[in-house]
């Protein structure tokens, strides 16, 4: 087993609920603070490992359910980006509960209070070239 910690605040004008904020962590133990548990930015509710590229490498892809954003990440736990907010339109998430990764380019993120799943065809990023010295 592997622990990865990733170490990414939401932006301050992050919209961490949409609707009502649900208090689960009172509900489960009513002497939980306020807020604790799975209900605060941080708390991954979906991963996913792509398979193998044509160069042999892998990747996870983890879910943060709130403020509703995916990070890229290596195997290694080192973050190669992020997408996403809290919303309804297209690449914004409402509470990101499940994902899956059929290739490192393509993600099908479904949602719980949006009601739908979003197929998103990422771009990876341009190689650049240089001609220097030529």
């Amino acid at each position: 087993m592997r622990e990865i910690k990733i170490d990414a605040p939401a932006p301050a004008d992050a919209q961490p609920w949409m609707g009502a904020k649900p208090d689960v962590a009172r509900l489960l133990a009513p002497d939980a603070p306020p807020g604790s548990a799975t209900m605060a930015p941080g708390a991954p509710w979906a991963l996913c490992v792509t398979p193998p590229n044509a160069s042999g490498q892998q990747f996870l892809y983890s879910s943060d359910a709130f403020p509703g954003r995916v990070y890229k990440l290596t195997l290694d736990g080192k973050v190669l980006g992020m997408l996403g907010k809290s919303g309804h339109a297209a690449k914004s998430f409402g509470w990101i509960h499940e994902i899956a990764c059929p290739s490192e380019n393509e993600l099908y993120v479904a949602e719980l209070l949006n009601w739908r799943v979003q197929k998103l065809s990422l771009k990876p990023a341009a190689a650049k070239t240089s001609t220097a010295g030529q």
